[in-house]
């Protein structure tokens, strides 16, 4: 597309989803105004092609929503009442409260909550070294699970070799609705064409089922049981690969007796799942080569995420398709040095380890691969428990802890009750009016910083228009604080462009040099390799010792690791909270399973519903409910209907749809705000409203995992015509 002779085509990145750098875009800009975006065909991420939250970019960044100045909380924790400052006194209060609760509490008394992973996540923590705090918190239910475990099993984390695979499994992801611009849509779509087979595992006929050969359809957060029924069928059939196993694996054996007890008849009455449909799918892709598993975000969301997420990595292991051309390979990398990273884990100790008020991962397993970090919710929890002690001040930079993580109704408490809460956004957040200071930042269309980067291709960011209000970047911001904190000489003194000059060293680039290159600098990817066990099984752990992950240089099926500190040393079964076969009497009261989905084909999590090309295309929230449970119940496509759990209500529309389980129900997690320009409503954060969160246990006993603290989100339901 042209630009018309009155507007200018900037080359820039997509800004409307994470994590990660965004898809290259051209934005379109008349008379200092965006006006629209089309996809950047340099980019080698999207190669052109974008999704429609990208399109919608304009509508976003003019949303009446939009933060403009900084605010003081004027009244009560709650009411919402604020009166505007500048940036200037905005900064200052916050270091000032810092200093003061750094004296008076120690520097771990504060904690800043993620968001979705960003470039700035990494100034976030650095900021906290700076400061003193261990606190970072992580989310509890996105890719560090998932890569804990793949890394503690077999080294790394995986990539399914698509564009050569004969079977392709889709298991617990959505890929037509999560980074569908990228290239694993299309590359399992030419899979097809050319023959290869394709399998979807998960509770709802999405729109990649339709162009898979079979579906099996999985009871929510039941995925370990199913992996391990698969892995007794494989043993049990010796349809596995002897020279793999022999020669690259260690507990095999152990394994093979330990899985005995797991079999598809025990899995059927956990799953769901028609114990010859187990058998059917075991002996596909045992004997299906090459085989490869697209896995997703869904394996994260139970109490028995780490085993699923085992029990997957050790099924790619034996059947012979780890690393191998159409397998599920560790990715070669491209030629472009890496840039420096902006983190002081040097500083991490064992003594900064113990501080930590709710490790995400166990203490002998932190740092992590983002550094240190508490469990998001745990932090939270830590203010209303005062165990061990009382986080005092929260920084929530774009992120909602009323949406984003589970126990809505102890979130707000802890909110209300917190010392200090500081909120970070570009938008009206969902918890906005529980803040002491709302620091309003620009989008990435306002700002010329910082550069992105993927394996083989890195790009300044470029201002677009300039910033609709009193504020500046997510950057600035924690640059300045820790210019006024006294920590300047960890922050380049203030300088963005001269941290970025530093980070960008290693490739003999400065900010400047890069802008040059309007679409970037692309490097060629280095030729594929595989069957790299010898390297990748030797790598060293991030932990502070540096131990490798595989301690024996083998995928550790028995992992001595776990086993040294008191964990399960082969995967096995756990109950979610609650579920039709762990808590049968709370069943006969609520005898639906309900889960949500946490991706959609135009929101981003708890965003964008305020976006009216968005909304239109979804304009209420649903509940997707099988015909002969809407039945059962009178309810009609497009009922309002009351949903209750034993921890909260919402009350939404129902979405009648033979394409899910009959015992199931999902929604769409996320609900909360309403889209002024189309007179759409927002939605209550507790009863009544749609907010999944709402739903679910933070019972530590049994809600998390006991190593990852992957957060559940199944739990039973009934569901009445409102």
């Amino acid at each position: 597309m042209k630009p018309s002779s009155d507007e200018k085509a900037i080359p820039a990145f997509c800004a409307m989803c994470g994590p990660g750098p965004g898809c290259g875009i051209y934005a379109h800009v008349r008379d200092g105004r965006l006006i629209s975006v089309e996809g950047m065909k340099e980019s080698p991420l999207n190669k052109g092609r974008l999704c429609a939250k990208a399109y919608a970019a304009p509508q976003w960044v003019y949303s009446p929503d939009r933060l403009k100045y900084p605010l003081i909380q004027a009244g009560k924790k709650g009411e919402g009442k604020f009166e505007r400052i500048s940036w200037n006194h905005a900064l200052d209060v916050v270091a000032d409260k810092l200093k003061e609760q750094k004296e008076k509490y120690g520097p771990e008394s504060l904690a800043v909550l993620s968001p979705a992973r960003r470039s700035y996540s990494d100034f976030m923590n650095r900021f906290l070294v700076a400061h003193g705090s261990p606190n970072y918190g992580h989310s509890g239910i996105c890719a560090m699970q998932k890569a804990f475990a793949f890394s503690y099993t077999l080294g790394a984390t995986p990539i399914p070799d698509i564009a050569r695979s004969n079977l392709i499994v889709i298991w617990g992801k959505q890929p037509v609705y999560s980074g569908s611009p990228r290239s694993n849509l299309k590359d399992m779509l030419d899979a097809r064409d050319r023959g290869a087979r394709i399998v979807a595992v998960k509770p709802t006929m999405e729109p990649d089922v339709a162009f898979s050969d079979l579906w099996i359809p999985i009871r929510p957060g039941t995925d370990a049981a199913l992996a391990l029924a698969v892995l007794h069928v494989v043993i049990k059939e010796n349809l596995y690969d002897d020279a793999f196993v022999a020669r690259w694996t260690y507990g095999f054996e152990r394994l093979a007796e330990h899985i005995r007890t797991y079999t598809p008849a025990w899995a059927e009455r956990i799953t769901g799942i028609a114990e010859k449909q187990i058998v059917d799918f075991a002996r596909l892709y045992a004997t299906t080569k090459p085989a490869c598993i697209d896995h997703g975000n869904g394996l994260e969301h139970a109490p028995s995420s780490n085993d699923a997420v085992r029990a997957i990595a050790i099924l790619m292991a034996i059947t012979g398709n780890l690393d191998r051309p159409g397998g599920d390979i560790f990715p070669t990398g491209g030629s472009m040095p890496w840039p420096k990273s902006p983190s002081l884990k040097d500083r991490y100790t064992s003594e900064w380890v113990e501080k930590l008020v709710g490790p995400e991962f166990p203490k002998p397993f932190q740092p992590w691969m983002e550094g240190t970090s508490s469990a998001y919710y745990r932090i939270i929890e830590s203010v209303l428990t005062e165990k061990p002690y009382p986080v005092r001040t929260i920084i929530a930079p774009g992120t909602q802890p009323a949406v984003s993580t589970r126990g809505t109704y102890n979130v707000l408490k802890a909110l209300e009750k917190l010392d200090f809460y500081v909120v970070v956004d570009v938008m009206q957040t969902a918890d906005m009016r529980y803040a002491d200071i709302v620091i309003p930042v620009a989008t990435m269309y306002e700002t010329d910083h910082p550069f992105e980067f993927s394996p083989n291709w890195i790009m300044a960011r470029r201002k677009v228009i300039e910033p609709l209000g009193d504020y500046k970047s997510d950057y600035e911001f924690w640059f300045d604080l820790a210019v006024r904190m006294g920590y300047g000489e960890d922050f380049w003194n203030g300088s963005i462009e001269a941290c970025m000059n530093d980070l960008l060293q290693p490739l003999r680039l400065t900010m400047e040099e890069l802008r040059e290159y309007p679409t970037g600098i692309i490097y060629p990817l280095k030729p594929r390799v595989y069957e790299k066990y010898t390297k990748v099984f030797a790598r060293s752990s991030t932990r502070l010792s540096r131990e490798p992950y595989l301690p024996q240089g083998k995928v550790a099926i028995y992992n001595t690791t776990f086993e040294e500190h008191g964990f399960e040393p082969l995967p096995v079964w756990v109950e979610p909270p609650e579920s039709l076969t762990g808590t049968p009497k709370l069943a006969e009261r609520y005898p639906l399973v309900f889960s949500d989905f946490h991706t959609s084909k135009v929101y981003n999590a708890g965003w964008l519903r305020n976006v009216p090309c968005l909304r239109e295309v979804l304009p209420y929230p649903t509940l997707q409910i099988h015909p002969d449970a809407a039945l059962k119940r009178g309810i009609s496509d497009g009922d309002w209907v009351t949903v209750e759990s034993p921890h909260g209500s919402m009350k939404i529309k129902a979405e009648v749809n033979e394409g899910i389980r009959p015992d199931t129900v999902m929604a769409l997690h996320g609900w909360w705000q309403g889209c002024e320009e189309l007179e759409l409503p927002g939605f209550p954060l507790l009863d009544g409203g749609a907010n999944t969160n709402s739903m679910y246990s933070v019972d530590t006993r049994k809600a998390y995992d006991p190593l990852t603290t992957a957060m559940s989100s199944q739990t039973l339901v009934e569901v009445k015509k409102a």
